[in-house]
């Protein structure tokens, strides 16, 4: 059976969906799945500094560039964290010759890249991946656009303030009803410590952009404080957003 594929996109840089997908990802690898993790936001690259500079022989630009097999471009890192399931990644090139170098990418390139996550997926389905997570840039950029095409659902990060809001109500007009992408909704940073006043917010917005809530984060400072250093969902399982984390996780999951 193909994996269930995610993209997780937001409307613009800032949103906290690196951090999301980390945390999703590994949420199920600890559940047992077999989880693939792909950073396709080329532009801003940042889960090889998430998970803390792997050994990386092949980066994904390398794949999309035709200069190896997707398979080279893995590092499964499911024994250093201890998981029950396998976590596999496939990072992108955070050198800032390599990220200027994707800003100038052709259509044609863009197309062939289309392709390639095309075939990623057949091959993920023949490496045994439950799940395949694609970690997008923000926005509306070729690559974006690829990898929810290549996907079987689309999960919106927004934060709640009117500029971000706005943008998502165009990327749900304009982008996700076109492609026909199954997409959902989670709220993030909202600027309250009570989970409830939290959830009221992001059901608001929910019904404002018509889309199905999966999850409404307060901001927690410790998210910032952590990011890059150790994993919330390994490391502080007890902290709320853990909590917010699993139940996500449970909603994809059903």
């Amino acid at each position: 059976m193909k994996p269930r594929t995610y993209t997780i996109h937001s409307h613009r840089g800032g949103s906290g969906k690196s951090v999301i997908a980390s945390s999703i990802a590994l949420e199920l690898a600890l559940r047992g799945y077999n989880v693939l993790l792909v950073d396709m936001d080329l532009r801003a690259p940042s889960l090889y500094y998430i998970f803390h500079e792997p050994l990386v022989k092949y980066w994904i630009n390398d794949y999309l560039d035709g200069e190896c097999g997707f398979e080279e471009t893995l590092v499964d890192v499911s024994e250093k964290y201890g998981l029950r399931g396998r976590l596999t990644l496939s990072l992108a090139n955070p050198d800032i010759e390599v990220v200027k170098d994707a800003l100038t990418k052709t259509r044609k390139w863009e197309m062939n890249a289309l392709k390639k996550l095309v075939k990623a997926r057949k091959l993920a389905s023949e490496l045994g991946f439950n799940i395949l997570i694609y970690d997008t840039s923000p926005g509306i950029h070729y690559s974006s656009l690829n990898t929810l095409i290549a996907s079987d659902y689309a999960i919106l990060v927004v934060v709640p303030d009117n500029v971000d809001v706005k943008g998502a109500l165009s990327f749900v007009r304009e982008i996700y009803d076109t492609i026909k992408t199954k997409a959902f909704l989670i709220v993030n940073k909202v600027p309250t410590s009570n989970r409830d006043e939290a959830k009221n917010i992001a059901k608001t917005l929910a019904d404002q952009l018509k889309l199905p809530l999966l999850g409404a984060i307060p901001y927690y400072h410790e998210v910032v404080r952590y990011n890059g250093v150790k994993h919330m969902v390994l490391e502080v399982p007890e902290h709320p957003y853990v909590s917010d984390i699993r139940n996500i996780v449970d909603k994809m999951l059903s």
